[in-house]
């Protein structure tokens, strides 16, 4: 099974299910109680929804997979910090130095 969800620009988010791609957009336009769109992959409009997890519902009505869970999945992938990001281990002991002279 291939399922994935990407963001591809803010409030923006393509999900690919087996050979079905759908795009989840936000629109903060106030004007509307519908605020999420979802979309074909050619652009078309094929359901607005009040909330992200209608939108969710929607789609995993129509594929029969779980589209919040991929949602969950991207957004905890998304948040977890890169190799670049972690510190090194002398970088671990030198802020432990630091917290000492500071009395922490």
């Amino acid at each position: 099974m291939d399922c994935k969800v990407e963001e591809i620009g803010p409030h923006v988010w393509r999900v690919s299910i087996e050979s079905i791609t759908r795009i989840v957009r936000y629109r903060s336009d106030s004007r509307t109680f519908a605020p999420w769109e979802i979309s074909g992959a050619d652009g078309h409009v094929l359901w607005s929804a009040a909330s992200l997890e209608s939108a969710c519902r929607w789609i995993q009505a129509r594929t029969g997979y779980p589209a919040e869970a991929l949602f969950a999945q991207a957004l905890l992938e998304r948040s977890a910090p890169q190799p670049a990001e972690r510190e090194s281990p002398d970088d671990s002991a030198q802020n432990a130095g630091n917290r000492q002279a500071l009395g922490n």
